[in-house]
Order: C-alpha cells, then structure tokens, then sequence
C-alpha cells in the first residue's frame, strides 16, 4: 500500500469518525416539556421496548449488546476473514515485495508502481479491508447516539416522575384549606377558565379537543398545573400572613415522598446506585449545573425555560433529598466503585493483545516477526485505544459503560471462536486462488 493509499485511508476513516461525534454528541438541549418518546431516533425506541420488558436498565443493555453482536456477526466475520486473508497474501507477498526493492534499489516511484501492480495481480484492494472497519465505527456511533438518546429521555422522564410526586403530594396537604384550595384552583385554571399554561397545552397538536380533565391525565400538563396552583397558593399565604407555614410543611411531606419515590424506583445495577450517573465517586444524582461529567449539569442538557427558575429551585431541592444517605460515603457521593472503567481498560486491552497475537501466527502456527512499522502501529494501538475506554468510562454514564465491558468481552470472545473457522475459509479461499493462477498460468504457456 503506497503513501497516497494509505492517506486516502486515513482521511476515510476519520471523515467517518468525525461524522459520528457530530452526529452522536449533538448538544441540542431537548424541551423539558416538549420532549417526548416521539423524539426517540430508532436505537433509542428499540432501547426503550427493550427495557420496557427487561425492566432495570443495566439488563438492558446487556442484553442489547447481545442481541447486537448476533445481528452483526456476519460482518464481523466479514471483517476478520478479510483482515486475515489480507495479512496472509501480504506474507506470502513478502519475498517479492523485497525483491523489487532490492531490484530498483533508490527508484522508489518505480518500485511503489510494481507493487501496486503486484497488489492488483493479487487482488489486494483497500476497501476489502477498509469497509468492514468503516462500517463497524458507523454502528459504534449509532449505538452510542442511541443508548444517549435514551439517556436524555430517562433523565427528562425520572425529573418528571419527581416533581410529579412532589407536587401532587404538595397539592393534596394544602387542598385542605380553603382559601389556599381556592387559590390553587385560580393558579392553574380549573375555575375562571384557562390560564396561559393551559391556554399553551391545547395549542398543542393532538390536544385541541381535549377537556381540561383529559389534558391532566398527562403528566407533564398536570404537573404544569399544579407548579401554577402552588406558587399562586404560597404567594397567597405569604401575602396573609408574611410567612408559609402551612405551605412549609406541605414542602417537607412533598419531599418526603419524593425522596421515597426515588429509593424504589430509581435505576441501580449490582453495585452501580444509579446508572445515569457513571461508576466512579460521581453523586448519585447529578447537579443541575456545573457537573464534572459528559452533559455537565441537568439543567445544561435539558431546557428548562418553561419552568418556573428554570426548575434549578426544585431540582436542587429534591436532589438535596435524595443525596441524604444514599451513596457509598453516606451523603450522596461515590455512585459505584470505578469497577467498569477500570475493567473496560483491561478488557480493551487484553482484546487488542489476542487479536494481534493471533494475526503474527502464519499457516504453520509459527509466530511471525513484525516489522518496526507494525510493532510501533499495534504498540500505539494497545496504549491509546485503553485509554480512550478509561476516557468513556469516567465520563459517561453507568450504562454506557455496561454496554463497553458486555461488548469487549463478547468481542473476545468471538475472536477466539472465531479464529479457526475463519482461518479455515482463508486458506481454501487462498489454495483456490493458487489452483486458478497455477492453471491460468500453465494454459499461458501451453
């Protein structure tokens, strides 16, 4: 492969790579009112049905990354018959790509031209081996832009399930007064008429013909409403009274249940407390700004504007709830016990190591010694690609690292298994080639 092959190569590949950190890391922060599960690309519903049926999160993506590897097993072996079937020829190629060097010694432009002509005569294409990489790195970026769309819906919908809970909670302790019941009715607009809230729902497409007691049903609208009902109701009292005792305490029972909401339904996975969060001393649950991790802070991933403060009041509050106890210090801190990432870079490495070491065995089972150029390459290889996993793994959730230790280790699986087979098709495809040049070659001289 001469220099303009190779760079043609390198542009392809990172062409697709690039591709797909724009397509995967898009930033757009999604409506926290809007968004919904018609948002989801095709991976994330087919992530969503998976996990509707699964039930923990964690199981889930298991169990994707099976389902996955078998749908792509043909390309896999795709991939490793034309890498193995290329890194023979190139052996038995060796000999005579010496030879024309030594042939036509300082005139590399000639010399690259015969081996170009060799490579054709062999028929050793780029694109043999090039397109099954290429394709692999298309399916890694769906699957990552995949398991992040479903994570951004779950953050959206776990929020959602919290304030819903707070304040329906909320809503029930101050409905027992009369005059706050009245100006929890006036807030939100089940008396008088529609509010601007309600006003914005039925403008909504789907929702025009809704009555006020359908539009309830919805979470997020009821939830909506009742923010407008309980601020009108605490502005009432304070402006009573100059305080909000009783809206106080329906704050502290509101979160109680929240609280108690979220420790029998939140996410966790073996020793991960919560899988939206990554396996390291991260918090179980994230701040609303400013976070270490991919997304930063939950409000800087999701859009907030149509909530009262931006939301960052009652986030900060329920999260403060949550945080009491939970976690491996007692106070919310240290969500796993950096297992994952630290497994996921001996992992990485140790597949990069079997499948190198399988490549350097020739027909005979003997090692074949590389070339400074190779050794350099598969050293590289084997340094950067671990640290690249331990980079994903601190940053990024609980889950995405479940999906990177479930798939390197069903992809060394694969190469172990796979090895003789495949080695197998090699050799009788490269015997059958021989028997056709032989016999070309024979009529030739007939």
């Amino acid at each position: 492969m001469n220099k303009k092959t190779k760079s043609a190569l390198i542009l392809i590949v990172l062409a697709v790579f690039c591709l797909g950190v724009f397509v995967a890391c898009d930033n757009t922060a999604p409506d926290f009112f809007q968004y919904s599960e018609d948002d989801l690309g095709v991976m994330g519903k087919l992530v969503r049905w998976m996990h509707s049926w699964i039930g923990n999160y964690g199981w889930t993506v298991v169990v994707f990354t099976v389902f996955l590897k078998l749908i792509m097993l043909p390309l896999d072996i795709w991939q490793r018959y034309a890498a193995r079937k290329s890194s023979l020829k190139m052996q038995q190629m060796q000999p005579l790509m010496e030879g024309i060097d030594r042939r036509y010694g300082a005139n590399t432009q000639r010399a690259n031209e015969e081996k170009q002509k060799l490579y054709k005569k062999q028929g050793m294409g780029m694109m043999g081996t090039c397109l099954p990489m290429i394709v692999s790195m298309i399916i890694f970026f769906v699957v990552f832009a995949g398991l992040r769309d479903y994570s951004t819906y779950s953050s959206i919908t776990n929020f959602q399930a919290l304030a819903d809970e707070y304040y329906q909670t909320y809503s029930a302790a101050i409905l027992d007064d009369e005059d706050l019941a009245d100006k929890y009715y006036n807030g939100y607009g089940m008396r008088g008429g529609y509010n601007k809230e309600l006003a914005l729902i039925k403008s909504d497409p789907g929702n025009e013909s809704k009555t006020e007691e359908q539009l309830l049903d919805v979470p997020k609208y009821r939830l909506r409403c009742q923010i407008e009902g309980v601020l009108a109701a605490r502005s009432y009292e304070r402006d009573q009274t100059g305080s909000n005792p009783k809206c106080s305490a329906a704050d502290q029972a509101a979160l109680a249940v929240a609280k108690e909401y979220y420790a029998t339904h939140h996410e966790s996975w073996l020793w991960i407390k919560n899988v939206w969060q990554p396996d390291t001393w991260a918090d179980v649950m994230q701040p609303y700004s400013g976070g270490t991790f991919e997304g930063g802070g939950f409000g800087e991933s999701i859009n907030m504007k149509n909530f009262p403060d931006g939301g960052e009041t009652l986030y900060e509050k329920l999260r403060n709830a949550v945080l009491e106890g939970d976690g491996y210090n007692g106070k919310g801190g240290w969500n796993g016990l950096m297992i994952l990432p630290f497994l996921s870079i001996g992992l990485s490495f140790l597949s990069m190591f079997i499948s190198q070491r399988m490549e350097r065995k020739n027909r005979s089972g003997e090692v074949v010694e590389q070339n400074q150029q190779q050794k350099v390459t598969n050293t590289t290889m084997m340094i950067i690609m671990p640290l690249m996993m331990a980079w994903f793994g601190f940053i990024y959730t609980g889950a995405f690292a479940i999906y990177m230790v479930t798939n390197y280790t069903l992809s060394i699986l694969s190469t172990v298994a796979l090895r003789y087979p495949v080695e197998k098709m090699v050799l009788k495809r490269i015997s059958r080639d021989e028997v056709k040049n032989n016999t070309a070659k024979a009529k030739y001289m007939r």
